[in-house]
C-alpha cells in the first residue's frame, strides 16, 4: 500500500480526468443529436475523436522528451478544458468535429504523462497491484461522470462547465506533487505484420474491441436518451452508461483469473458469446424487455464486451519474447485505435439503416464472429505452456505509456 500512496496523487488526477471523460462521452453525442445530426454524423465525429487520440498516442513520447511530464500534462489539460468550453459556445457539427480531434490528442498526452510517471515511480513487485487500483479507479470515474449532468439539457452550458472544471481540477495534484519526473521513454515501433505473426488472435481481438466497444459506447447515449427512466434524457443515459461500466468492472477480475487457468482464447470466446447474446436480446426484444430489463441486459453486455481487451493483451504477452513486450503492447494500442476510428462509423451507419436495433444488432454479430475466430485459432495453434504463460493483469487501452506500468515489462527499471 505504501507504493500506492507514493503515486496516489497521480491516480487521483486520472480519476478526476476520467470523470470529465465520462461526462463528455454522454454529452457530445446527445449534443450533436440535439443540433439535428443523425447517427452516422455522430459516428463520424466519434471517429475524429479516436483519430485525435491515435495522433496523440503516436506523438506523446516525443512531446514528453521536449517538455517533461508536468508541463505536457498541464498544457494538455488546459487545451482540453478550452476545447470543452468551446463546445458550448458554437453549436455546429463541423466545429465540434475539430474540437473532438483536439480533445483526443489532449487526452492521449494526459494519460501518457501520468502512466510513464507511474511506471518509473512504482517498484516491479508492486506494479501489478497498483495497476489494478489505477484501472479500477478509472472505470469508477467513468461510471460516476455522467451523473454530474443528469437531468440537464445536452446543450446546457453548465454541463460543459462541469467537464471543464474537472479538467482544470486535475492539474492541482500533478502540479503540486513532490514525485520526481521520470526520464522520457524511448519507443521503437513494431510492424503490424510482425505483430500479427506473433499473436494473430490478439490482433483480431484488440481490433474488434476497438470497433465494437468504441462504436457502441459512442452511440449509446442516443439509444437511451428516449428512455423515461429517472425522468429520461441525460439521467437515463447516465444510468445506462454506469450499468455498462459496472458490468465490465465486476467481471474483469474473475475472467482474468479464469484465463490464468484455462486457454485465454476460450475465455474470450465465452465472454464474446455472452455479450453477443445480450446484444441480440436488446436488439430484437428491447421493447418487450422494458427499460429496466434493457439496463439489466446492458450490464451483462458490458461484463463481457468491456473486459476482453485485457485478455487479448495477456494472450499476446504469452507469445512475446520478454525483450519485445513494450513494442507489442504499443502495437496493440495502435490496432485498437484503428478499430476505434472505424467502429463509430459502422455503428452510426447501422443505426441509420435499422434505427436503435441496428446498434446492438451490429455489436452482437461482431461479437459472435470474434467468438468463432477465437475457437478457430485454438484449433489451429496450441496454447502456450504453463511456463510461457504470464499472470493476467487488468489492462485497458489508454496510452503507449501503459507498457511502462505493466509488470510484465522486463525493461522497466525501478
Amino acid at each position: 500500500m505504501s507504493d500506492t500512496r507514493n503515486v496516489f496523487v497521480l491516480i487521483l488526477s486520472v480519476m478526476i480526468v476520467q470523470i470529465a471523460g465520462g461526462l463528455l462521452s454522454m454529452l457530445t453525442p446527445l449534443g450533436l443529436e440535439a443540433m439535428g445530426s443523425g447517427p452516422q454524423t455522430i459516428g463520424v465525429i466519434a471517429g475524429f475523436n479516436a483519430a485525435g487520440y491515435m495522433i496523440g498516442a503516436w506523438s506523446a513520447p516525443r512531446m514528453l522528451g521536449q517538455f517533461g511530464n508536468i508541463r505536457l500534462f498541464a498544457a494538455a489539460s488546459a487545451m482540453n478544458a478550452v476545447a470543452v468550453l468551446a463546445l458550448s459556445l458554437w453549436h455546429d457539427a463541423a466545429f465540434w468535429a475539430l474540437l473532438r480531434v483536439a480533445q483526443g490528442i489532449a487526452f492521449a498526452y494526459m494519460f501518457t504523462s501520468i502512466e510513464s510517471w507511474m511506471g518509473e515511480a512504482v517498484p516491479d513487485k508492486s506494479r501489478g497491484n497498483v495497476m489494478g487500483i489505477y484501472h479500477t479507479g478509472a472505470k469508477l470515474s467513468l461510471m460516476i461522470g455522467p451523473f454530474f449532468v443528469a437531468g440537464m439539457s445536452p446543450l446546457d452550458g453548465r454541463a460543459y462547465a462541469w467537464a471543464g472544471l474537472f479538467l482544470a481540477l486535475a492539474l492541482v495534484p500533478v502540479c503540486l506533487t513532490r514525485q520526481k519526473e521520470p526520464t522520457p521513454p524511448d519507443r521503437k515501433s513494431m510492424p503490424v505484420a510482425e505483430l500479427f505473426r506473433i499473436a494473430p488472435a490478439a490482433v483480431i481481438g484488440v481490433l474488434l474491441a476497438g470497433v465494437i466497444n468504441t462504436g457502441t459506447l459512442a452511440l449509446l447515449p442516443v439509444y437511451f436518451e428516449r428512455f423515461e427512466l429517472a425522468g429520461g434524457g441525460t439521467a437515463a443515459v447516465a444510468i445506462a452508461v454506469a450499468a455498462a461500466w459496472l458490468g465490465g468492472l465486476v467481471l474483469q477480475w474473475p475472467a482474468g483469473v479464469l484465463s490464468d487457468r484455462i486457454e485465454r482464447r476460450l475465455v474470450i470466446a465465452g465472454m464474446c458469446t455472452m455479450s453477443g447474446i445480450a446484444s441480440l436480446l436488446i436488439a430484437v426484444f428491447g421493447v418487450a424487455l422494458g427499460e429496466i430489463g434493457v439496463i439489466a441486459v446492458l450490464t451483462i453486455w458490458g461484463a463481457g464486451a468491456l473486459s476482453f481487451y485485457g485478455l487479448c493483451v495477456a494472450h499476446a504477452i504469452d507469445r512475446t519474447p520478454r525483450g519485445r513486450v513494450p513494442q507489442v503492447m504499443s502495437g496493440l494500442l495502435f490496432v485498437w485505435a484503428a478499430g476505434s476510428i472505424v467502429g463509430p462509423l459502422m455503428s452510426g451507419f447501422a443505426m441509420r439503416v435499422a434505427d436503435r436495433a441496428g446498434l446492438f444488432g451490429l455489436a452482437g454479430v461482431l461479437l459472435f464472429v470474434l467468438a468463432i475466430l477465437m475457437v478457430v485459432r485454438v484449433r489451429q495453434r496450441a496454447a502456450p505452456t504453463e511456463a510461457q504463460q504470464e499472470e493476467w493483469k487488468p489492462v485497458t487501452p489508454t496510452s503507449l505509456a501503459g507498457v511502462e506500468l505493466d509488470p510484465r515489462n522486463p525493461d522497466v527499471e525501478s
